[in-house]
């Protein structure tokens, strides 16, 4: 697998910026994440996720000026070819609990389906995400997280043909076989904020020249380790950043058959910055998942 140049920073000591190549490889992961938890003040897990499995990613190119406008005050764009970028990710997430054993005795994990609106950011040239909406069919999960500043709302979700291969399985041409849809509407009284969504799965990124650009932008948005959000409810003066550990995404190719983000993007504040934008401007891909997915605690930046 070709290697993948990432916009990231190490802290050592000293806050210090650098670039480093991040193959995609379980050790380059690992190492990243060792350098990144190690300079927290809060250092302990409070969260765990069994996996993240059959998500679509898909992205759209924004201004920057227009994206800075839109982020609290200490986040700055995080750019790909001078470009913000705007992602909505359909999911399933399965066993989300508690991290301690006692946690995940007294309140049995949750599986649930999500949906989310989000950009790339950097803080101190700490590179991670910061989430306008998470969208999702568990209103435990998403009171817990508001109160920790995510603004995470309840919906009602649906979605076909989960993938039941294990997660090691490579890509075959057998996939484009499975036709994927997902619809979500969030829940509450009168008009609501809907996404929905059919699409099929295409091959595995190949070492040719044009998937290794695809597969450069695809791991851009998707090696994320750190969450931004605003405390209190998501819209307070306190800003937080939480690292989530988890191996590297396995992607592949997807064909989006049929779209309508504009409502959720709406309710984000977001519908301007999509607008103008064209099929072959947006990036799509696709993963089987990762997991286990571990987060540690959020913490004042």
């Amino acid at each position: 697998m070709a290697q993948v140049k990432l916009q990231t920073s190490w802290l050592r000591g000293d806050l210090m910026s650098s670039t480093k190549l991040l193959s995609n490889d379980e050790g380059s992961v690992e190492r990243a994440m060792q350098i990144l938890i190690a300079n927290r003040k809060l250092r302990f897990r409070f969260m765990k996720h069994d996996s993240w499995e059959n998500a679509l990613f898909v992205h759209w190119p924004v201004d920057p000026a227009v994206m800075k406008a839109n982020l609290p005050k200490g986040l700055e764009p995080d750019l790909y070819n001078g470009l913000a970028w705007v992602g909505l990710v359909l999911l399933t997430e399965r066993g989300v609990s508690a991290h301690q054993q006692i946690g995940r005795a007294l309140i049995r994990p949750i599986d649930h389906f999500g949906a989310n609106v989000r950009t790339y950011v950097t803080r101190h040239d700490v590179p991670g995400i910061y989430f306008w909406s998470l969208e999702c069919t568990s209103i435990l999960a998403s009171f817990g997280a508001r109160l920790a500043g995510i603004p995470y709302f309840p919906a009602n979700m649906s979605r076909t043909v989960d993938i039941e291969h294990p997660l090691t399985d490579p890509a075959t041409s057998s996939d484009s076989d499975f036709v994927f849809t997902f619809e979500s509407r969030r829940s509450g009284f009168g008009q609501q904020p809907t996404v929905s969504a059919r699409w099929r799965l295409g091959e595995a990124a190949t070492e040719g020249v044009e998937d290794a650009k695809w597969t450069e932008k695809a791991r851009f948005f998707v090696e994320r380790y750190s969450v931004y959000c605003s405390w209190p409810l998501g819209k307070g003066p306190v800003l937080l950043r939480g690292d989530v550990e988890h191996p590297s995404w396995p992607l592949q190719h997807a064909i989006v058959d049929a779209l309508d983000a504009e409502p959720l993007l709406a309710a984000a504040g977001l519908p301007h910055l999509t607008q103008g934008s064209s099929n072959e401007a947006r990036h799509v891909c696709f993963s089987r998942g990762v997991g286990p997915v571990e987060f540690w605690m959020l913490e004042p930046v």
